[in-house]
């Protein structure tokens, strides 16, 4: 859709942006107890592994109702198309089910009136044009961490969060686990005694699929994937399939590698504990990174180490050398957590049971897309607000600006969100765009 259409498009159904949306209510009627007019619609944009995931956590929300989907590949969309027909067909006791339509430009959904929430699932560098527009489109959003491909593009994206008044969930789903929240809890609640040491865990190499080191020449996009539209607003490279959906991690074309695919996790999770995922840190030190050889397509980092320091005091260590996890220690004790597994130093620690009211997180719903739907009904924050996440993930922005410039120190004032004499590393955290795509139009 060319932007002036769109603009058309959004003017004209501006008078039913708002939730709950005025055409749902002609939508199938489907079980769960929920009339049609009371449930959430969500449009799903990019439908890839992590996508349908997610989509599948939409499906099995009885106040929700996915109306529409959308893949720059026609097979992620196809397959997506069916699994939610399959569903409500099921649901409602039908032979078949057509409520849900396919879109290969996610403009096209965000436009639609009848679409209350998005869910944004893309690779990394989509992520702060998709959730800039449908911010600006009233439409409430869970995009997928992290955040962003750069700290300007999340800056945007929760400038524009908080313009609209939207709900914005990020995808760091360890908020809404048990042994996460638990072992936030004891840091934020005295539990341990006084903090003294903070260790994160990442998981080094590439996870990459298919053959990547052999000679490679460039390749004719397939039939059904549009490459340019997958590509974006980043500069134009030549297609290879072995760089695209998966492994256009591993590249940063498009994301940070292993950092950045993993700041939202165990990172979040030690932020949160320490209470400083409202703000971003003042320094990144004793960065050290290694970075691939000879490999045609990929050139993030494959093993790494750096702190991350902030104006409280509190140092947060991480490095690939640790277990995968978070270690809190302190004076009294110490936690470790791994998803599905929890430790603690001792028989006491481990048997105290944390009052409702010092939740930091609080319960409710169990799940994170659960905690987004139900943010959504009740006008509050979701437990991963886009504010915070932009903090978590400019720690990894800014890690990896530190190794790609070879220092081994990097200050940064997060009031004014600039490096600090160092103009070496400040380039790596820019993104350009190409045309005519637009953040800020």
């Amino acid at each position: 859709m060319k932007r002036r259409s769109f603009i058309k498009l959004m003017a004209a159904s501006s008078a039913t942006i708002a939730f709950p949306s005025l055409v749902r209510a002609q939508t199938l009627g489907l079980g769960g107890g929920t009339a049609p007019s009371n449930r959430i619609t969500f449009g799903c944009i990019g439908l890839g592994g992590q996508g349908m995931g997610d989509m599948g956590n939409i499906l099995g929300n009885p106040l929700a109702q996915i109306v529409a989907v959308c893949d720059v590949d026609q097979e992620h969309r196809q397959a997506a198309q069916k699994r939610v027909a399959e569903k409500y067909a099921k649901d409602t006791a039908s032979s078949a089910y057509k409520g849900c339509e396919e879109y290969v430009d996610m403009q096209q959904i965000i436009a639609r009136p009848d679409i209350d929430a998005v869910l944004i699932a893309t690779p990394d560098h989509w992520h702060s044009l998709a959730t800039v527009w449908a911010a600006n489109a009233g439409k409430h959003i869970y995009c997928e961490k992290p955040a962003a491909s750069s700290i300007p593009e999340s800056r945007a994206m929760a400038d524009a969060v908080r313009r609209a008044g939207v709900v914005c969930q990020i995808g760091s789903q360890q908020r809404s686990t048990g042994e996460f929240q638990r072992t936030i809890d004891l840091a934020r609640n005295g539990y341990l005694g006084k903090i003294t040491r903070v260790q994160v865990g990442l998981p080094s190499g590439m996870s990459a699929r298919g053959n990547h080191t052999a000679p490679l020449a460039p390749e004719t996009p397939p039939a059904g994937f549009d490459y340019d539209r997958w590509l974006g607003p980043v500069a134009y490279v030549p297609y290879y399939a072995a760089r695209c959906h998966w492994n256009w991690r591993w590249s940063f074309n498009f994301a940070g590698g292993q950092l950045t695919d993993w700041i939202g996790h165990h990172f979040d999770i030690a932020a949160v504990a320490m209470g400083v995922s409202t703000t971003g840190p003042v320094a990144i030190r004793n960065a050290t990174a290694e970075f691939p050889v000879g490999d045609p397509l990929f050139n993030t980092a494959t093993a790494y180490a750096f702190e991350a320091h902030y104006a409280n005091g509190v140092a947060i260590e991480v490095s690939t050398k640790n277990k995968g996890g978070l270690r809190i220690e302190g004076s009294d004790g110490w936690v470790f957590a791994t998803r599905g597994t929890i430790e603690h130093s001792s028989d006491a620690l481990r048997g105290v049971v944390i009052p409702s009211q010092s939740l930091t997180l609080g319960r409710g719903a169990k799940g994170h897309m659960d905690n987004f739907i139900d943010a959504i009904r009740t006008n509050s924050q979701p437990r991963c607000p886009i504010h915070e996440a932009h903090n978590v993930a400019s720690v990894a922005h800014l890690a990896n600006a530190a190794f790609r410039s070879g220092r081994s120190e990097l200050r940064w004032d997060p009031s004014t969100e600039t490096a600090i004499d160092a103009p070496d590393a400040a380039r790596f955290l820019l993104r350009t765009y190409r045309a005519p795509w637009d953040l800020h139009a």
